[in-house]
């Protein structure tokens, strides 16, 4: 049975794509998608790069994880063997910081599943990219929670201890030094329920025991080998062994050690180009039932007509401690909000409107809008 998600906050629009033919993000609007993550210890980047293409899920995963956010162990598996989600989604049920974020902003989260559909590498590099601007602003170093190492031209951000792992929290108009793309602000934070703004700026909350819910990795390439996600199947199968429905098979969830998409666990969620439309559209409806089809098409509904994302929980006003604004921050948040204020929404009847080609109708945060998935041109 599908939880269904009561509306909250602010409405948004979901609005599809009219045309299949949308064009590549750029660097830089890459380098802005994936800013609230790139300081993220690789194994939970790679949880949500797979989640976040599946956002029709997650959205189904936040809401369900709120009402049952006393679950922990032998008791979360078996709640989630009632569960259809992918694996990658119910995993990270077990990291609620994580999971809320995504859930707290559904436009971002869907953005950045498109790009990795259409641009898994250039994602990878853009995470790369970002990790590098906040080293060189001071803002990245080893801690208790986490160790920070280079491999080759690759920064590497691994939990101290393998056992723990700890969400950082942090907002991408300081940790990265001045904000370099002042087109593509990057969303506001997320700050988690309970969180006390301190004197650094990246900062932890409660470390949270790994166990089999992390079976993802990051295979970050080098000259002509372009990055990828990576899967390690055995402890994927662990994982899968405990929280997977009657129809549980131990095999493989990737080719190889690379992660392989799942189509049906898409739904009716368009695709962001022609190109992966032609290719996995005709497969993202198959062993689907018609009562969960009519459901999940109901909670599409439901979140075009009042949203779960954007500025609602851990990313609205009321949840930005002023303590932590400095000039700077101010500045950029002020660019971005000019930003915003300037762009002109295409005519377009919201009632188009799907989950899927990316432009969001009112409302502050996420990015802002725009007729490129959302991006200003």
């Amino acid at each position: 049975m599908v939880t269904m998600i009561a509306p909250v906050a602010k409405t948004y629009v979901f609005a599809q794509s009219t045309s299949q033919s949308q064009a590549p993000l750029s660097d830089q609007q890459l380098n802005s998608l994936v800013s609230p993550i790139a300081l993220y210890p690789h194994s939970l980047i790679s949880q949500i790069l797979m989640a976040s293409t599946y956002p029709l899920e997650v959205a189904e995963a936040a809401g369900w994880q709120k009402q049952n956010s006393r679950l922990t162990g032998p008791a979360l598996d078996g709640a989630l063997q009632s569960q259809n989600w992918d694996p990658s989604v119910k995993s990270l049920v077990s990291f609620p910081q994580a999971l809320q974020m995504m859930g707290s902003d559904l436009n971002w989260t869907q953005k950045l599943g498109d790009a990795v559909l259409a641009q898994q590498s250039d994602v990878m590099k853009a995470i790369q990219t970002m990790r590098a601007k906040a080293k060189q602003a001071g803002n990245l170093t080893s801690t208790p929670q986490q160790t920070v190492s280079t491999s080759g031209q690759n920064i590497i951000i691994q939990p101290a201890s393998p056992q723990v792992i700890y969400v950082p929290t942090h907002n991408p108009t300081v940790v990265y030094g001045p904000w370099p793309y002042p087109a593509y602000p990057p969303p506001p934070p997320y700050y988690p329920p309970g969180y006390v703004a301190g004197a650094e700026l990246l900062s932890f909350g409660i470390g949270m025991a790994v166990g089999a819910a992390l079976f993802g990795g990051m295979h970050w390439g080098g000259g002509w080998d372009g990055g990828s996600i990576t899967v390690n199947n055995n402890t994927f199968n662990s994982f899968n062994r405990n929280t997977a429905n009657g129809n549980f098979k131990s095999g493989s969830f990737s080719s190889g050690d690379k992660w392989q998409f799942n189509p049906q666990h898409r739904g009716n969620m368009p695709y962001p180009n022609s190109n992966l439309q032609s290719k996995y559209g005709k497969l993202s409806n198959q062993g689907s039932s018609a009562i969960r089809d009519q459901e999940r098409d109901h909670l599409r509904q439901n979140l075009e007509k009042n949203g779960l994302n954007g500025t609602d929980a851990g990313r609205s006003e009321g949840s930005r401690d002023p303590g932590r604004d400095s000039s700077h921050e101010q500045a950029a948040r002020n660019d971005a909000e000019r930003a915003r204020d300037n762009y002109r929404a295409p005519e377009r009847d919201p009632r188009e409107g799907g989950f899927g080609g990316g432009e969001r109708a009112g409302g502050r945060g996420g990015f802002g809008g725009g007729r490129m998935g959302g991006f200003r041109r």
